[in-house]
């Protein structure tokens, strides 16, 4: 599984070779066409390291004349670029996406830090694909609606309280979000997950029949992430041992880490804290609601 963090990194530390690249590109195209602005470039270079290796053995000595040298290579420098009207940014680095600088990130309308989709919308897409949501490409943010279900009052609440699980970390446990079905609980699982890896957090989707099959590294992974959700979750699920097993550890390491996880189901709580398993029940009855 690869996390929105990890994306971030390996886009950055392409970009950055990228940057380099271009910038070794500019310096063979220019000096090849003009061999004197690199004996130039050259002579500076080595005068500005005779000055620092002056400062580092403490000989100040020589750096008057050295510092006069390099005004002089400076201007000598000016001159020719000016002559030969090439451009004097021609070596600066240069960021690859103009939009967000290669942070990777971007500021909102809402003054929200966010994911740069100019540069990082493959990444984005991958990591929602490796985070359970494989099946749930048409599930967007802006296609979400919170009223397409005829209830925006409620699903506007519900919609807050998960993103506010992600903005005030800590403190929140296990949430239940409870509903009919065909009441647009999944659809609104998705979005949030998807929200979540946007603003650059964890996030992770799962039905919950199949948790048990997730490698056990991956669960292991799973107990740190910024949130989870557990999607048609039925008390039934946890007679089979290992799937009792696998959201008893999952859960207990989440706890642990004072991480929101959320458990989504068509039942009722009182009748999965009735149902369950009684390690999972005993979690459930302490539940909060969305």
């Amino acid at each position: 599984m690869k996390t929105i963090t990890e994306a971030v990194n390996e886009h950055r530390s392409r970009t950055g070779y990228e940057r380099e690249r271009k910038v070794s590109e500019a310096y063979s195209r220019v000096y090849g066409m003009y061999p004197e602005l690199k004996r130039i470039d050259s002579q500076l270079l080595e005068v500005r390291a005779t000055r620092l290796i002056s400062s580092i053995e403490n000989d100040s000595d020589p750096v008057p004349q050295l510092l006069r040298r390099e005004e002089e290579l400076l201007g000598q420098r000016a001159s020719f670029l000016s002559q030969h009207g090439i451009d004097p940014d021609f070596d600066r680095t240069r960021p690859v996406c103009e939009r967000c600088g290669d942070t990777c990130f971007v500021t909102a309308k809402d003054g929200r830090s966010v994911i740069c989709t100019s540069c990082m919308a493959e990444d984005v897409e991958s990591v929602y694909n490796q985070s359970g949501m494989a099946d749930f490409s048409s599930f967007t943010l802006k296609s979400f609606k919170l009223g397409y279900f005829n209830d925006k009052n409620s699903r506007g609440r519900q919609f807050d309280s998960l993103k506010g699980l992600l903005s005030d970390p800590g403190g929140k446990g296990i949430m239940l979000l409870t509903g009919g079905a065909q009441t647009g609980k999944t659809y609104l699982s998705v979005v949030i997950c998807k929200y979540a890896i946007v603003t650059g957090k964890t996030s992770y989707y799962v039905k919950a029949d199949r948790l048990s099959d997730l490698p056990g590294d991956d669960l292991e992974s799973l107990k740190r992430y910024d949130i989870v959700i557990i999607d048609d979750y039925a008390a039934e699920i946890t007679g089979n041992y290992r799937a009792a097993a696998c959201l008893h550890t999952l859960l207990e390491g989440r706890l642990a880490g004072d991480l929101p996880t959320v458990i989504v189901s068509s039942s009722s709580k009182e009748h999965l804290v009735a149902e369950s398993d009684e390690r999972i029940a005993g979690k459930l009855k302490l539940a909060g609601t969305v």
